[in-house]
């Protein structure tokens, strides 16, 4: 698609719908459990399949993603700790892991391989394919995360899984040629990008997405807190700003007003709206992730870099190598 995109991350976004299906397919030898909580435990990449999963489910008991060192207070022999890793030596993971094991909780895990997969080696595991890197590899950590919970039995909603694969299918094409004109409006732009509350996670996947695909800042805000903050920041908003409102067609009536009033308020401003597609919640916020994992793309090789390597943090693991005790 763009001779910038050496790595082809355009082929791998285009496979995502491929990938949730096989996802769908992996075991990991979870028995029945029902926890009185829940915590995924991981970070970047990882972490936003249980973001999503979180914002999807809203379960009657705590569904925490943990994102560092320690796990929350609460986790008890009661609970269940997903572990997710890609590369399988997330050191914020693998401390999360150790820390469950001596409140007694039970533990999963996903990853391609790695020290996760080996000091998991006695639990419930799913190992995905390697050679990704770990945000184009979602379809797999996030389906692994279904999986786990489908066999403990505390998720059953396969009809609404199977209309968000059929969903993905039938935007691939559309999006994959829509999103590159709105690419062409965010060059050098900064994207401001305001979500309905339980699409949260989706606004945060699309703006890492456009940080590390398309190496440039991006800001996520969620209704309706930004309603008593953000609207006064807007006086100042620099010139540059695009506001990319994701929608939702069974988003809540005082919900629909703000945005309204929103839209009012930055009257002459750059503004797009985004609505996913489908009847289901899970399609409806995929189809939106979906779409903005191939708008990075797309910007990525208007822009002429390379959306795969992100030497920042390359460079940060190699400092953090450094320093270790």
């Amino acid at each position: 698609m763009y001779a910038s995109d050496r790595s082809n991350m355009w082929e791998k976004i285009w496979r995502f719908p491929e990938m949730c299906e096989e996802a769908l397919s992996y075991s990991s030898g979870m028995q029945t459990f029902k926890p009185s909580g829940i915590v995924v435990a991981g970070m970047g990449g990882s972490a936003i399949s249980g973001d999503i999963l979180r914002d999807w489910l809203d379960p009657p008991f705590p569904f925490e993603v943990c994102r560092g060192y320690h796990l929350p207070s609460w986790v008890s022999q009661n609970c269940l700790v997903i572990a997710i890793s890609y590369s399988g030596e997330t050191e914020e993971t693998l401390s999360c892991v150790r820390e469950a094991r001596k409140y007694g909780a039970k533990l999963a895990g996903v990853s391609s391989g790695g020290t996760l997969q080996e000091e998991l080696r006695d639990c419930p595991f799913i190992c995905v394919p390697p050679g990704l890197p770990s945000r184009a590899a979602f379809p797999y950590l996030f389906f692994s995360a279904v999986r786990i919970l489908e066999e403990a039995g505390v998720l059953e909603r396969r009809e609404e899984i199977r209309e968000a694969l059929e969903v993905l299918r039938s935007v691939r094409e559309r999006w994959a040629e829509e999103t590159r004109k709105l690419a062409e409006r965010l060059v050098e732009r900064l994207p401001f990008i305001y979500t309905p509350p339980r699409f949260y996670s989706v606004g945060l996947r699309m703006k890492t997405q456009l940080n590390e695909n398309s190496k440039i800042p991006a800001k996520v805000e969620a209704f309706p807190e930004l309603c008593h903050n953000e609207i006064v920041g807007l006086r100042g908003t620099p010139p540059n700003v695009t506001f990319l409102l994701v929608r939702d067609r069974m988003e809540e009536e005082r919900i629909r007003i703000r945005v309204e009033f929103l839209k009012r308020l930055l009257e002459g401003k750059e503004i797009t709206e985004i609505w996913g597609e489908g009847k289901g919640l899970l399609a409806r916020m995929l189809s939106v992730l979906y779409l903005g994992d191939f708008l990075s793309c797309h910007l990525a090789g208007l822009k002429g870099v390379d959306p795969t390597p992100v030497e920042e943090i390359s460079e940060l693991k190699k400092e953090l190598q450094r320093h270790r005790h």
